[in-house]
């Protein structure tokens, strides 16, 4: 296993080519992956990566609006406020996109066409109304396809209020939670500057890569030299 300093290290690590002008294959994207503990250090992470690869940045801005209640009443909530949430589930209001950055799909669009949600994509084209896209996962592997926006409602129960929001159901891939993380790639970044919290986390993590010597941790404490990180396991859970 190898060892960062910080972010700018580990997602050099994991995607060596991402500074360089010759575009990255299908295949490069789909066997690297970075891991997070927590959803709410992602964005940052895929921003960081996103910033670093050349080309033209395209920024789509979300449509959100409240929802009346069940008894005709609105919210008193601003627009503004709406826009500053980041529901699970749902695209950030503020979508950045390069044409050749990794994104994975929020939604089941068309299930037989291999849009199902969790897949991952390469945007080919940003345009106005689409975004144009390869599948780069499963059997549908290779499509070209296009994205359209789409209306999401996240529970009210999770915002303490109902609201809707149209956009894009994508999100970009250089990174995503450990929860998440799907199979086995070849090169696995894990961040641990926040140490797991959840039963199995570190084993899912360092699973989830082909072999030791491709793995590259980013730990909490950079002055350690053999920093400590959490292995939280549950005995009860495999009883």
């Amino acid at each position: 296993m190898g060892r960062c300093q910080n972010m700018h290290e580990l997602i050099s690590s994991v995607y060596p080519l991402l500074e360089m002008d010759e575009p990255m294959s299908p295949e490069y994207l789909t066997e690297r992956i970075i891991l997070s503990s927590r959803n709410e250090d992602v964005p940052n992470i895929n921003m960081d990566a996103l910033e670093r690869l050349h080309g033209e940045t395209y920024t789509y801005f979300a449509a959100d609006k409240m929802i009346r209640d069940d008894h005709g009443r609105d919210s008193d909530f601003t627009t503004e406020f709406l826009n500053n949430l980041s529901p699970p589930g749902s695209p950030p209001f503020k979508l950045d996109l390069k044409v050749g950055c990794p994104i994975m799909l929020l939604r089941n669009l068309a299930p037989k066409e291999g849009l199902c949600n969790g897949t991952t994509l390469v945007v080919t084209r940003c345009g106005r109304h689409v975004i144009k896209v390869k599948i780069i996962t499963g059997e549908k592997s290779g499509e070209v396809v296009f994205i359209p926006r789409i209306n999401f409602q996240p529970s009210a129960s999770e915002l303490n209020t109902q609201m809707e929001r149209r956009q894009f159901p994508i999100r970009v891939a250089y990174a995503m939670t450990i929860n998440k993380s799907q199979g086995q790639s070849v090169y696995v970044g894990i961040d641990l500057r926040i140490q797991v919290f959840s039963h199995g986390q570190l084993y899912v993590a360092l699973y989830g890569c082909t072999a030791a010597r491709r793995i590259t941790l980013l730990f909490p404490n950079e002055s350690n030299k053999y920093p400590l990180t959490k292995n939280v396991v549950y005995p009860e859970v495999s009883l």
